[in-house]
């Protein structure tokens, strides 16, 4: 029997599959981008930290979950509560940079890193690095991902950066959840859109198949099997974000098109423009039953944002 291969020696090579579903993510993030800029809320932080603490095999309890998606602090599990922090600063931090680690293990081990010390890890099969390696591997991750920026795909690297961590085991425990942050925090740095994307929810639906694709990464000592896995998912993700923003758009009404129907794109409008262009004499109306739907449908803009009430305001299409 042939020794097996250590999951942190894997090759890392792209394959066409991988190329066209990078492809296909970036051609429905912009799409996405003209329905509707996407800000994560506190649905999907709950959403995020009940999954990923569930392939953890933390179960949170119905109670308790009411709790979470209240944003209530749940005594009786101090681990959720950071891991809900965590997903809360996500968007602030940047997960290129070292300081992101040290962010996540002071929050979810505030009385200190559970370090490892042997070469095993309970449930994960494969030879890990020494304890003693483990500071340079991490260091060396660091270095490959900044150095690959502008040169791999962003998601592409951020599944392969999610492998190495696996792959490594750098704790004792709670390496997945580790892990998944990271991978999270490294696709929302390329869209912020997808800081909303349900991908721990996909993660522990496709368990078996993301276990199965690791193994097949490892059989054959290269990463393109799991990242082509993540990146389906990926994609996956994104069509559900789609399918959330034409569920969550505002009716656009016949008045507002009408509207729409008759600006210049590019151009600004005062009321008094706007009155004469649709044949209105009510300024009170031109607000009630164009301007304030337009501004909620986000198919116009203003001139002056920061003080809606400014008398010289004007009005874009978008």
């Amino acid at each position: 029997m042939s020794k097996p291969i250590e999951p942190y020696k894997c090759a890392f090579s792209i394959s066409n599959e991988i190329l066209v579903s990078a492809a296909d993510i970036a051609f429905k993030l912009g799409r996405l981008s003209l329905t509707h800029q996407h800000e994560a809320d506190e649905d999907d932080f709950a959403l995020a930290t009940r999954s990923t603490l569930a392939l953890e095999g933390i179960v949170i309890k119905p109670g308790q979950s009411r709790s979470l998606y209240r944003g209530d602090d749940i005594p009786s599990l101090p681990l959720v509560n950071a891991v809900r922090k965590l997903y809360e600063k996500m968007p602030r931090i940047d997960p290129y940079d070292t300081a992101f680690k040290t962010e996540f293990e002071n929050t979810v081990w505030p009385e200190g890193v559970p370090t490892r010390l042997s070469r095993k890890v309970a449930s994960f099969p494969y030879p890990i690095p020494m304890h003693a390696k483990v500071e340079s591997l991490i260091k060396g991750l660091y270095s490959f991902a900044n150095g690959g920026k502008g040169k791999i795909h962003p998601l592409t690297l951020a599944c392969l950066f999610y492998f190495e961590l696996l792959a490594i085991q750098p704790y004792s425990e709670l390496n997945g959840l580790f892990a998944r942050y990271m991978l999270k925090a490294f696709i929302g740095s390329y869209s912020p859109n997808l800081f909303c994307l349900p991908l721990e929810r996909l993660m522990l639906v496709h368990k078996d198949e993301l276990d199965q694709a690791f193994a097949d990464a490892v059989a054959i000592a290269d990463t393109a099997p799991f990242v082509t896995c993540m990146m389906k998912l990926i994609n996956e993700g994104v069509d559900a974000l789609l399918r959330r923003s034409v569920k969550n758009a505002p009716a656009q009404s016949p008045l507002v098109a009408k509207l729409m129907a008759r600006m210049e794109p590019g151009r600004y409008y005062s009321c008094v423009e706007l009155l004469r262009l649709l044949g209105l004499k009510s300024r009170i109306s031109l607000q009630k039953n164009y301007i304030k739907p337009g501004l909620e449908a986000k198919v116009i803009e203003m001139s002056n944002p920061v003080c809606p009430t400014d008398r010289t305001q004007r009005y874009r299409k978008l």
